[in-house]
């Protein structure tokens, strides 16, 4: 698994340069205003239980195919166990960076690294009966469908999971098992430059 995982962040790390090398030809410049931008998500995930999160991001699009920033997340979780009147529950406060790779316009691969500060109780019975701290990091990868125009406002979806095995992961229930992530977004382009054909 690790391997594969390996693998698959050599090939975009491959291709995201093979891209930004053909842009960079095709457009030289420095800064520009109107490819920096402004989001949130919300993230779901379902499995004894649920995932309810808001992900703030600010960013940048690089060029007609990468998009890169940083991101936020405030994720709440909450886990039963199996045959037993007990459930996990807890708050997970994080951020890391994230990319977007856009090999055309309205589907992206992405990837995102968190760390994450977690805060978690266990009640038995409707009773807490502890409460732990943690850190965790998770690394989020996967793909989605969305509406890409530089320098618009965008909406996107996607499915993600986990690539990481961190024991206290919020993308993972009480068993070590991968929990997928939906998320749906939104992007606000801040500056106001002439429409681009990206």
């Amino acid at each position: 698994m690790k391997k594969l995982i390996l693998l698959l962040m050599l090939t975009t790390l491959v291709v995201a340069n093979l891209y930004a090398q053909e842009e960079e030809e095709e457009e030289k410049g420095g800064w520009k205003k109107d490819h920096l931008f402004i989001g949130t998500s919300l993230n779901l995930g379902f499995s004894n239980g649920f995932i309810i999160g808001l992900n703030p991001e600010i960013g940048y699009s690089i060029n007609k195919f990468i998009d890169a920033g940083i991101s936020t997340n405030f994720n709440y979780v909450t886990q039963r166990y199996q045959n037993v009147d007990a459930s996990l529950r807890y708050m997970a406060i994080g951020g890391g960076p994230f990319v977007r790779i856009w090999p055309v316009r309205m589907i992206f691969f992405g990837g995102q690294y968190e760390f994450n500060s977690i805060k978690l109780s266990e009640k038995v019975g409707g009773t807490v009966t502890y409460k732990e701290n943690h850190t965790a990091s998770s690394l989020l990868v996967g793909a989605g469908y969305g509406n890409r125009m530089i320098g618009e406002s965008q909406f996107y979806t996607s499915i993600m999971i986990d690539a990481l095995n961190d024991e206290y992961s919020p993308y993972r229930d009480q068993l070590g098992r991968v929990l997928p992530v939906f998320r749906t977004g939104f992007i606000f382009y801040l500056g106001r430059g002439k429409k681009n054909d990206n």
